[in-house]
């Protein structure tokens, strides 16, 4: 973290960025990481890593040619630089001797919507003409039953994966608000699950014993966080081969990666990214600046969730915190903007407790937030949208900086956080 005069600040919005106003603030604190090293060749690097696996054989000797191979890839809602290790990993199932025609590319797209053709060249790369198969989960339909775990969880899994012989996670590893850290596991279940294994997972966040969130479901845990175990356990059913995840930096430039056992590399590649973007930060500060980071971090308002719920941990209760996010897909999903008919948290969690939804527990969370702060949102969503969500509506950073003095009086000296879908703030206790 930096203090003192800067030059323009960029924030990320959309495919663009939208500059803090000179002259609005004498002096802004900046929250950032240091930025890791980038190795001289990703390519090589990456080659190195599948080559010397975590945990595990390299895939090339945990396959054999008679095999069909699924791929669980990330959808438009993650930038997980498929197309540059989805390369490396095939040169592996090719050293195996399996066609391209057995191997299929299998879009874990949970309960999000299904991605274009456009978006599905744009996210594979070149590799999507080589012969490959690629097909798109449905939580909905053609499910196969692996059982239930400890917790009670139904574990309901895309049938046509499991048909396959061997199945491999690729995604990229980031925090999650309450699963502790995206990637591995989360490419599978809810990946490539039914929407009933969707929400069970999911409702892990509360509380078995009481009222309110689990302690232990939060970004950058994983060990004793209820979410995370029991999505563990359940993968742990469909027995996969092997895992890929890469490591970006908030610009999406790979950095690292780590292939290998599923669980054990998942484990490794967190512990790596939580020692680059988990920054400390010397107080607590009335006024926060927030960009969730641009596309597709901020692709819709569910997603840009992930950048409020970091970026909040930092500011005062009852301060002012500024969030950039364009939402140029709006809220995410149709489920989720009706939850505000309750208009209070704690009648929410009552209604999530007897009907569970993944995007009512997500509009929960917004609106315990706005409740506890005042939240200000710069996106392309309509204003009377955001304000029924607890939030006040602003068109440009300038307005809503108005809109903050109006609320605050005097405009203090802010926090501004470039990449709060990244970087997760750690105050003091």
């Amino acid at each position: 973290m930096s203090g003192g005069e800067k030059p323009p600040v960029a924030l990320r919005y959309g495919r663009g960025s939208l500059a803090l106003p000179e002259g609005t603030f004498r002096q802004v604190d900046i929250l950032s990481a240091k930025p890791p090293l980038l190795p001289d060749s990703v390519e090589e690097h990456f080659a190195q890593r599948m080559a010397r696996p975590i945990g595990a054989l390299p895939l090339s000797r945990l396959v054999r040619p008679g095999d069909r191979v699924a791929v669980a890839i990330s959808d438009v809602t993650r930038y997980s630089a498929t197309d540059r290790f989805l390369p490396l990993l095939l040169r592996e199932t090719d050293a195996a001797g399996i066609p391209r025609k057995r191997v299929t590319l299998f879009v874990a797209r949970g309960t999000h919507r299904a991605m274009t053709i456009r978006e599905l060249r744009e996210a594979i790369g070149p590799e999507i003409d080589s012969g490959l198969r690629v097909a798109q989960s449905d939580p909905n339909r053609d499910l196969a039953d692996l059982g239930t775990t400890s917790r009670g969880t139904r574990v309901l899994v895309s049938r046509e994966l499991m048909e396959h012989d061997r199945i491999v996670l690729t995604g990229t590893i980031s925090f999650h608000y309450f699963a502790g850290f995206g990637g591995g596991r989360k490419a599978l279940v809810p990946g490539c699950a039914g929407k009933e294994t969707a929400h069970q997972t999911h409702f892990r966040i509360f509380r078995a014993d009481g009222p309110g969130k689990h302690p232990m479901a939060r970004p950058g845990v994983l060990a004793g966080n209820p979410v995370h175990e029991d999505i563990v356990e359940a993968v742990a059913m469909a027995s996969p081969t092997f895992l890929v995840n890469s490591l970006l930096t908030p610009a999406k430039q790979p950095f690292d990666l780590v292939a290998g056992h599923w669980q054990k590399a998942h484990e490794e590649g967190c512990a790596l990214y939580a020692k680059h973007y988990r920054v400390p930060v010397t107080r607590r500060y009335p006024l926060v600046i927030a960009s969730a980071g641009g596309f597709p971090k901020d692709i819709n308002l569910i997603q840009s969730h992930k950048a409020l719920d970091n970026a909040f941990l930092a500011v005062d209760p009852g301060g002012v915190l500024v969030l950039v996010a364009e939402c140029p897909d709006g809220f995410g999903s149709s489920t989720f903007f009706p939850w505000f008919r309750h208009g209070d948290p704690d009648a929410m969690e009552r209604k999530l407790r007897a009907k569970y939804q993944i995007y009512g527990q997500t509009a929960h969370a917004v609106l315990t937030k706005a409740r506890a702060c005042r939240v200000i949102l710069v996106s392309s969503l309509k204003p009377e949208e955001v304000e029924a969500m607890g939030m006040r509506p602003a068109s440009s950073v300038k307005e809503a900086l108005r809109a903050a003095k109006e609320l605050m009086g005097e405009l203090p000296v802010p926090l501004v956080v470039p990449d709060a879908g990244y970087i997760l703030p750690e105050p003091p206790a």
